[in-house]
């Protein structure tokens, strides 16, 4: 038994409703979150796009104002569900002119097959060409994310619906019998496999772009728990743990590893003379200048206060106290700009290699010594254990 276009339609009209209200639902208990927010504008998408698909629906009995109106409803859907894709993923821009510009050469397509050559089936097809173009871009920012991202899985599923749904509109035009004459449903939303397809791709692009949501909302959740909020280096249970299991795999390899924790000069008196925030930028400051002197391979937390722990993997003593010395004298050969004034800061640095006897506890106590002695002889330098 076969199914007509305007059931098909009304499953369209049906199921896109369907899954912008579920996805809005699934926002509530959750709001205010970045993740969130692109979920719910995904939701408003389909439901803005179910609306065009009624009016596309209603045009046959009502007339001309209601299938431009669709048309734009369609349109505009298709942008929103883009920009939830940006949120999603992060990104800053929301492709403003891109848009402005994809419904302006529809609208100018439109005018030219509506009053210099009039023909609506390619008034149709412009139109679903721009919703292929507007899914192409969104592929490529897709493209783009999933390629930085430690979850890909959803990130390229995402991608696929979304090159399938950039390659129908073609494949529509390109099946089409006929390119003139009155725009009847079969015209309107193609034939039956076609429409029955574009139904199976957008609800498999939403159960895609909720799982990318979740996925986006894990990485967010874990980078929160693992990374310094002032700062953005690892906090002191991630470099702890980094650190133990460096450990476990230079004992595995035989292989040296190395330690020093930073400590920055007065740094109570920083904050009792300028102030917290002057203390936060202080911070911010001096992990990014240590940060640009140490080895790509080397990671920077902060292990506590206005201390930090560098863990150096593969680095004997002499190359361990060459990093930290280096950190120390990038921080004293420049200035911190604070609140628009420079200000002088200085670090000391006590740095320990470890042996097969140290355990991890024993190397964070050893650093921490001879940072102490550091402090004692003056601050403003880097001390060796067992030098």
């Amino acid at each position: 038994m076969s199914i007509d276009i305007s059931t098909l339609a009304l499953l369209t009209i049906t199921v896109a409703f369907g899954l912008g209200a579920m996805s809005i639902a699934l926002t509530f208990h959750h709001s205010g979150t970045r993740g969130t927010q692109g979920l719910r504008h995904w939701g408003r998408g389909l439901v803005v796009y179910s609306a065009g698909f009624s009016l596309l629906y209603l045009y046959p009995k009502f007339g001309l104002p209601l299938l431009y109106a669709g048309w734009i409803c369609v349109l505009v859907s298709m942008l929103v569900m883009y920009k939830a894709l940006l949120r999603i993923c992060g990104s800053g821009g929301h492709r403003t002119r891109f848009g402005i510009a994809v419904i302006g050469t529809t609208i100018l397509a439109w005018v030219y097959f509506g009053l210099v050559a009039p023909n609506p089936i390619r008034q149709n097809d412009v139109t679903s060409v721009a919703i292929g173009v507007i899914a192409a871009r969104a592929a490529w920012d897709i493209w783009r994310y999933a390629m930085r991202s430690r979850f890909r899985a959803p990130a390229f599923a995402v991608l696929a619906w979304l090159l399938l749904t950039s390659a129908r509109p073609l494949m529509e035009v390109m099946t089409r019998d006929v390119h003139a004459g009155d725009l009847d449903p079969m015209s309107l939303f193609g034939p039956p496999g076609m429409v029955f397809f574009r139904v199976l791709i957008l609800a498999l692009l939403s159960i895609s772009v909720i799982w990318l949501e979740i996925s986006r909302l894990y990485e967010v959740v874990e980078d929160q728990a693992t990374h310094d909020e002032l700062t953005g280096v690892a906090n002191r249970r991630a470099i702890v743990a980094l650190l133990e299991s460096e450990l476990v795999r230079a004992k595995r390899l035989h292989t040296p590893c190395s330690i020093a924790i930073f400590d920055i000069d007065h740094f109570k008196r920083i904050n009792d003379t300028l102030g917290h925030p002057a203390g936060d930028q202080v911070m911010k400051w001096v992990t990014k200048v240590i940060g640009k002197s140490i080895r790509p391979y080397d990671t920077l937390g902060r292990y506590g206060g206005e201390e930090f722990l560098l863990l150096m993997p593969g680095a004997r003593p002499e190359a361990a106290i060459i990093v930290a010395e280096r950190a120390r004298a990038a921080i004293q050969g420049q200035d911190c700009i604070v609140d628009g004034k420079p200000i002088r800061i200085t670090i000391s640095a006590g740095v320990a290699a470890w042996s097969e006897d140290v355990d991890s506890d024993a190397l964070l106590r050893s650093a921490d010594s001879v940072l102490y002695r550091a402090k004692q002889a003056g601050r403003n330098r880097a001390e060796l254990a067992g030098a």
